[in-house]
């Protein structure tokens, strides 16, 4: 296609997504400079109420980063938890690898990246509720458009939170496979430096996948840029959303408040599954989607189960486990969350983290509709009760930090560009500050008509009209050719 005809399309897709979704127009009229998106981002202030709850989730996080990296983690990884809280929810607890996930830290922090003194941390609230095959991963990561292996078929769907300490050898899981072959010698070495790179971290504090996890992105992150950058770069840490809110649930339940009203308190329980059905994330009976507050472990694999209120009773959906129901009472429900039997689905998850401590969400662009109809959906529920204290606390929570979903790093490939994924930076040294400098210098709304395609494709089928719908023959990389060829 030629660039006037991708312009021609790009406007007409931006067009509609301003029409058909508000949370959507303000960021395409956004005339600030990427480099200074923080200052956006960071517009905003804590409630003191927030301020007060907010100690609960500073002390889990304190508890786990000390647990993994020591008693002076603070001044070693400089970490400052003594700040206003705005974390990035939207990504994935797994290894560094989506184009979609790669840029989301990088977007949340333009104000500590190319500077020159080192920086605060990035601490990420991450889902650990994800299975090894999702969208972003594919059971491994991607490499010069090939998959590279770090689970074996028979863990495709497990859920991460569960998975157990593991080897990470993907050089051994590719000739297994007969993918070895796929890769020039170049290609190869640099694999095998990479798991070389990966298995000498130091694993001995770690209990688990997710810990492992958290170890393997601190060291990789720094290789997505140049050397010359990665002294003064702010460590990237990672902490399961799942582990954190499973630990302030138990503080949180012992009370009376919001949350644990959403559990015990019968009336209120039901006026929550009514006003929040159907919204992405949270459930829908009849379509068999989603669970009702917590997932179940599988009694024999690393799976989850679905859980329906029947009766005062958290039930299995699937028949088979029907005898494995729960009651719903304070003591068996803080129980089972100590014994990691259970742990809170993402509503439950974003009741805690940001609809009852008031940290403010970092989403990418599903999240930012989705998080806007929950607050909607909790002060419809709040002002039926005429709990109008946490109606206006709820108000004051912004839910628009949008940082995920939006590649930043392409290269020029067969006269085109496309989108790099983590390894593919890793394998070129980095973004250099070259780069990263002039990804600066674009304008926020420039930089997001960019993705506007694959942004369309995720909302349209859900908030457009179906005979409203476009079609264009334009995709992603097209729309971001028309911003990013100049910078390459």
């Amino acid at each position: 296609m030629n660039r006037k005809d991708i312009i021609e399309e790009r406007d007409a897709v931006v067009s509609q997504m301003i029409e058909y979704c508000d949370q959507y127009k303000v960021f395409f009229e956004l005339d600030t400079k990427l480099k200074n998106y923080s200052d956006f981002l960071y517009d905003f202030q804590v409630d003191d109420i927030h301020k007060k709850r907010q100690a609960l989730i500073k002390e889990k996080i304190d508890t786990k980063l000390r647990s993994l990296f020591g008693e002076n983690y603070k001044s070693e990884l400089n970490v400052n938890l003594d700040t206003k809280l705005a974390l990035n929810i939207a990504d994935h607890h797994q290894i560094l690898n989506h184009p979609f996930l790669v840029s989301s830290n990088i977007i949340s922090s333009t104000d500590k990246l190319n500077k020159d003194k080192k920086q605060e941390a990035i601490v990420v609230i991450s889902s650990g509720d994800v299975p090894p095959n999702n969208y972003f991963s594919k059971n491994g990561f991607t490499f010069h458009d090939k998959r590279v292996p770090l689970f074996s078929n028979s863990e495709r769907e497990s859920v991460s939170y569960y998975l157990p300490s593991r080897d990470f050898d993907f050089v051994e899981k590719l000739k297994i496979t007969k993918g070895w072959k796929a890769f020039s010698e170049k290609e190869k070495d640099f694999l095998i430096r990479e798991r070389d790179e990966i298995t000498s971290y130091d694993f001995s504090k770690c209990k688990n996948y997710i810990d492992q996890m958290t170890i393997i992105v601190k060291n990789s992150w720094p290789r997505l840029f140049e050397e010359k950058l990665r002294k003064n770069l702010p460590e990237l840490i990672y902490i399961t959303q799942e582990e954190l809110v499973t630990d302030c649930l138990v503080d949180i339940l012992e009370e009376d408040n919001i949350v644990s009203r959403c559990i015990f308190d019968e009336d209120f329980r039901n006026e929550i599954l009514e006003n929040f059905r159907g919204i992405v994330v949270t459930w829908d009976e009849k379509e068999g989607k989603g669970t009702h507050f917590f997932w179940q472990k599988h009694p024999t694999e690393n799976k989850s189960l679905r859980m329906y209120i029947k009766d005062n009773y958290l039930v299995p959906v699937d028949e088979r486990y029907e005898d494995l129901s729960i009651k719903i009472d304070q003591e068996t429900i803080i129980n089972l969350l100590k014994e990691r039997k259970i742990y809170p689905s993402l509503f439950m998850i974003f009741a805690v983290i940001n609809f009852y401590l008031g940290v403010k969400p970092l989403v990418g662009y599903g999240s930012v509709i989705y998080l806007n109809l929950m607050k909607n959906a909790w002060i419809k529920t709040l002002d039926k009760f005429e709990l109008k204290e946490e109606v206006e606390l709820i108000k004051g929570i912004k839910t628009n930090g949008l940082v995920a979903g939006l590649p930043l790093v392409f290269e020029k490939h067969d006269e085109k560009i496309k989108a790099l994924f983590a390894y593919d930076i890793f394998f070129k040294g980095g973004i250099t500050e070259e780069y990263l400098n002039n990804m600066f210098d674009i304008k926020f709304k420039d930089f997001l008509t960019s993705g506007c395609a694959d942004m369309y494709d995720y909302f349209s089928v859900k908030y457009v009209p179906e005979e409203f719908r476009l079609k264009f023959k334009s995709d992603s990389n097209d729309f971001a050719s028309l911003i990013f060829n100049s910078i390459i």
